[in-house]
C-alpha cells in the first residue's frame, strides 16, 4: 500500500485533489497549438466528419476548413493584418465560426460581443479596441447602422442567420422577414461581397498575435462596467485537453447554446471542435426545447447555465428515453440549490439518462470553467475539485494570506486558464490577478469558500454579497444571503429566491428578500407569515429577512444570472405582494 503523503495544511501546496488524477494525466504536457492549429491538428485526417449541425443542414470539416480559408482571404483582401482586433457581433452560426478561426490563423483578434446590445454600447466596444472592422449580423446592423460614422469602423461586414443554408431555406426566411438592404456605402459589405474578395491570394502559414492574444471577451458587468478580457491560444487550448478527460469520443454531439460573446461558451466551442464533435450551433435558444434538442440531435454533451438546466423541470411533455445521449450535462455561472439539483437530476433518470447534473465553477478571466464536480450530489455548496493542471487556495480577505482546511476566505485560482488581463486596464488586472513570490499569478475570485481535507472546493457567498449588520449594542455581523437562501428555497410555497442588502443609517443594512412563488401559489400576507416563520426556526435573528416581496420572476442579466444590482435597486422602491 502506498505511504499517504503528509500534509502541510496548505491546499495549494498539497492539492488533494490530485489522487482524482492519473499520474499520466498530471504529468501531461500541455499542446503549444494556436486554436487554428489545434482544430487542424485533431481533424485534418477526417474531413468526411460532421463538424457542424445547423438548422438541419451538416457541414464537414473538410467543408468548414474550405470555408475558414475562404474567410481567412476575405479579411486579407480586406487589409486586416497581425494584430489588428476585430469587433465581432453574432450569434452561433457557421459565419461566426468561421471568422474566430480565420482571424486566428492570421494572428488577428476578435473582440467578440453582445449582438443585440444598445447603439450605444455597441459604439463603445468599437472605439475602446479601437476596431477598424467589423462584422455583425443583420440584428446588430439594424441597431447601430445609423451610428457608425460614430466609431473607429473603416469596413463593416453584415450577415444574415441563414448565409449557410440552401437557397430555398434562405428564400423563404427572406420572404418572411424581408429581404436585409444595406446602405449604399462602400464601407458596408454583405457576406456573399466579403467572401468573393481575395479568392486568389495566397495564406501565409498561421500567425500568432502578440502575447499569444487569441480573443477579447466581456465580463458581465454585475459589479462595475464591463472590461475586455484579452485570452490567450494556451488558455483555450488547455482548457480543452484539461477537458479530454471527460467520457468522449469523436463525432460526439455538443449542444452549443450560450452565445459566443460569453467566454465559458467561446471555450466550449474550441473544446467541442478541437474534439472532433459534432457540434451543434443554436443561434436562437429556447429554454423549453431543451429536451427536443437532446433527442432529436442525440445530444451527448452541454455544458450550460442553472436557468437553461432548471428549465427541464418545466417541461410538461418529455419524450420517453429523451436524455439517453448524455454523457455530460454540466451547470456553472452561479449557485443552484441541492433541491433543485436533486429534481433535475430525477427527470434526467427518469427520462433515460445515466448521468447526473455536473457543477461547475468558473470566470470569464479564467477562460469559462476551472472547477467541476464529479455529479450533482455532492453537498450544498460543492463545486467539485480543480480542473488537472489548475491550483486553488484560500486566502484572508483583502490579503494573500493563505487559509488552511476548512477555513473560509477568498477562493484563489492559478494555472494555464488564468487570462492574460483586461484590455487596456493594467491596474484593473492588477487588482484581480496577484503574484506571488514564485511568480505565479492567482486570481481573485470574489467568492468566498472553504477547501475540505479530501480537496473539495465548498463555495458559501460572494465578498460583494456580504450584508453587514449592527445590532442595537453596536455589535457587527456578517450575514451570507446564501445561506439565507438556502433556508428559503427549502419552504413548499418557494420556486425562487435571492437576498439582498438593503441600507440603512441605523444598522449599516438589513436583508430582505425577493421571492417567485411556486405555481398556484397566492402571493398574500399569509404566505409570507409562514417563509418568516420558516426563517425564524432555521435562523439566527439577526438573519431573518425584515421583508418579503413577491415577484413574478427573477431579473436575469444577458448571462442568465440573477441581477442582484437590478434587485437591489428595486429593494428600494416597493415591496410587492
Amino acid at each position: 500500500m502506498e505511504k499517504q503523503q503528509k500534509l502541510t495544511g496548505y491546499p495549494s501546496i498539497d492539492q488533494p485533489w490530485l489522487k482524482n488524477y492519473s499520474p499520466e494525466w498530471i504529468n501531461r504536457p500541455l499542446s503549444e497549438d494556436t486554436i487554428f492549429e489545434s482544430l487542424l491538428a485533431n481533424n485534418r485526417d477526417y474531413p468526411n466528419d460532421i463538424a457542424i449541425h445547423y438548422l438541419k443542414t451538416n457541414i464537414t470539416y473538410g467543408e468548414m476548413f474550405a470555408q475558414i480559408d475562404q474567410c481567412a482571404r476575405a479579411f486579407i483582401a480586406l487589409g486586416v493584418q497581425r494584430n489588428d482586433i476585430v469587433t465581432m457581433a453574432m450569434p452561433n452560426t457557421p459565419e461566426m465560426v468561421y471568422t474566430v478561426y480565420a482571424l486566428n490563423r492570421l494572428g488577428a483578434i476578435p473582440n467578440i460581443i453582445h449582438p443585440l446590445a444598445g447603439k450605444e454600447e455597441i459604439c463603445k466596444y468599437l472605439n475602446e479596441v479601437r476596431s477598424r472592422f467589423f462584422l455583425m449580423f443583420t440584428g446588430t446592423y439594424a441597431i447601430v447602422k445609423d451610428a457608425l460614422n460614430q466609431t473607429s469602423v473603416e469596413k463593416a461586414i453584415v450577415a444574415s442567420p441563414v448565409e449557410s443554408l440552401s437557397p430555398i431555406i434562405k428564400f423563404l426566411y427572406r420572404l418572411k422577414k424581408g429581404k436585409e438592404a444595406l446602405a449604399k456605402d462602400e464601407r458596408i459589405l454583405s457576406w456573399k461581397q466579403f467572401i468573393c474578395d481575395g479568392q486568389t491570394l495566397d495564406l501565409p502559414a498561421p500567425q500568432r498575435a502578440d502575447e499569444d492574444a487569441a480573443a477579447i471577451t466581456h465580463t458581465g458587468g454585475t459589479t462595475g462596467d464591463p472590461k475586455g478580457v484579452v485570452c490567450s491560444n494556451k488558455n483555450y487550448v488547455s482548457k480543452w485537453e484539461q477537458m479530454k478527460l471527460r467520457d468522449c469520443e469523436r463525432q460526439d454531439c455538443a449542444m452549443i447554446h450560450l452565445p459566443p460573446f460569453v467566454n465559458y461558451s467561446l471555450s466550449t466551442l474550441f473544446t467541442s471542435f478541437s474534439m472532433g464533435f459534432r457540434t451543434l450551433l443554436i443561434p436562437h435558444y429556447e429554454t423549453n426545447k431543451i429536451a427536443d434538442y437532446i433527442y432529436y440531435y442525440k445530444v451527448n454533451h452541454i455544458l450550460s447555465i442553472p436557468a437553461c438546466c432548471e428549465a427541464i423541470l418545466h417541461i410538461s411533455k418529455i419524450r420517453k428515453d429523451a436524455f439517453q445521449s448524455l454523457k455530460l450535462i454540466a451547470a456553472g455561472g452561479e449557485s443552484m440549490d441541492a433541491v433543485t439539483i436533486r429534481d433535475v437530476n430525477k427527470i434526467l433518470r427518469e427520462y433515460g439518462s445515466t448521468v447526473d447534473l455536473v457543477i461547475g465553477m468558473g470566470m470569464t478571466e479564467l477562460t469559462g470553467g476551472v472547477a467541476h464536480t464529479s455529479s450533482g450530489e455532492n453537498g450544498q455548496g460543492s463545486i467539485g475539485v480543480p480542473f488537472i493542471k489548475s491550483n486553488c487556495k484560500i486566502v484572508e480577505i483583502g490579503t494573500d494570506i493563505e487559509k488552511t482546511y476548512d477555513e473560509i476566505g477568498e477562493i484563489c485560482f492559478s494555472g494555464p486558464t488564468v487570462m492574460i488581463g483586461y484590455y487596456g486596464d493594467k491596474k484593473g488586472t492588477d487588482e484581480i490577478i496577484h503574484v506571488d513570490g514564485n511568480g505565479t499569478r492567482w486570481v481573485h475570485s470574489g467568492d468566498l469558500g472553504y477547501i475540505t481535507r479530501d480537496g473539495t472546493i465548498c463555495v458559501i457567498g460572494r465578498i460583494k454579497r456580504l450584508i453587514m449588520i449592527k445590532d442595537k449594542d453596536g455589535l457587527i455581523s456578517k450575514i451570507f444571503p446564501e445561506r439565507i437562501e438556502h433556508v428559503i428555497e427549502t419552504h413548499p410555497a418557494v420556486a425562487l429566491n435571492c437576498v439582498v442588502g438593503v441600507p440603512d443609517e441605523q444598522c449599516i443594512a438589513w436583508p430582505k428578500a425577493f421571492v417567485v412563488l411556486n405555481e398556484n401559489i397566492e402571493a398574500n400576507q399569509e404566505v409570507k407569515t409562514a417563509i418568516l416563520a420558516h426563517c425564524s426556526q432555521h435562523l439566527p435573528p439577526y438573519m431573518v429577512p425584515r421583508e418579503i416581496a413577491f415577484i413574478d420572476e427573477m431579473p436575469r442579466t444577458d448571462r442568465g444570472k440573477i441581477d442582484f444590482k437590478q434587485l437591489e435597486h428595486l429593494s428600494m422602491k416597493f415591496n410587492k405582494i
